[in-house]
């Protein structure tokens, strides 16, 4: 599915690469909080990927679930083990377009929201997401923070832990944006 993915993210810039300004970010970070009675879980990845075309408005992300480092190597284990399945679903992946206008060869500060499809846990669901993109000197930086439910992606929660996790986790995504070159 992988490989899938990003031979569609490659395809998507090389038709428009004549037409478009097509940016790529290959390090990005996500990272994710969520606040519960007992005990907090946060974890963070330095493994995020993405694609933006400006002249479409259409933005791409790919991360490997397994990419996500905890404090606590047992809470690691059991994301990836037994709410993730990631031997079974091995990447969460967002398709959407960008709902406004976006002109990143000008310096400053641009709020957008994209709709898209959010695909995790063999789950696909719509959202729609707000971020900032700053642009200076070239180089354009998004950042993002929405919320997302677990239930929506069947991530199933034992009973004698639902004082562990929250129902709804906070999610951001920082990704450095370079222009693509062949």
């Amino acid at each position: 599915m992988t490989k899938k993915i990003l031979l569609l993210l490659i395809s998507l810039s090389a038709v428009v690469i004549s037409k478009a300004q097509v940016y790529t970010a290959k390090s990005g970070t996500a990272s994710f909080y969520s606040e519960a009675p007992l005990e907090n879980i946060e974890a963070i990845s330095n493994s995020v990927q993405s694609i933006l075309n400006t002249a479409t408005k259409s933005i791409a992300f790919i991360i490997s679930i397994r990419s996500f480092d905890f404090k606590k190597d047992l809470m690691q284990e059991h994301f990836n083990e037994k709410y993730m399945e990631s031997d079974k679903f091995p990447n969460a992946t967002y398709s959407g377009k960008i709902n406004e206008d976006l002109d990143l060869a000008k310096d400053g500060t641009y709020e957008v929201t994209s709709t898209g499809k959010i695909t995790m846990h063999g789950q696909e669901k719509e959202i729609t997401v707000p971020g900032t993109f700053t642009v200076k000197d070239g180089e354009a930086s998004l950042k993002s923070n929405f919320p997302l439910a677990v239930a929506d992606f069947k991530i199933e929660i034992p009973q004698l832990l639902f004082q562990n996790i929250a129902d709804t986790v906070a999610v951001k995504v920082n990704v450095n944006y370079i222009p693509y070159k062949k």
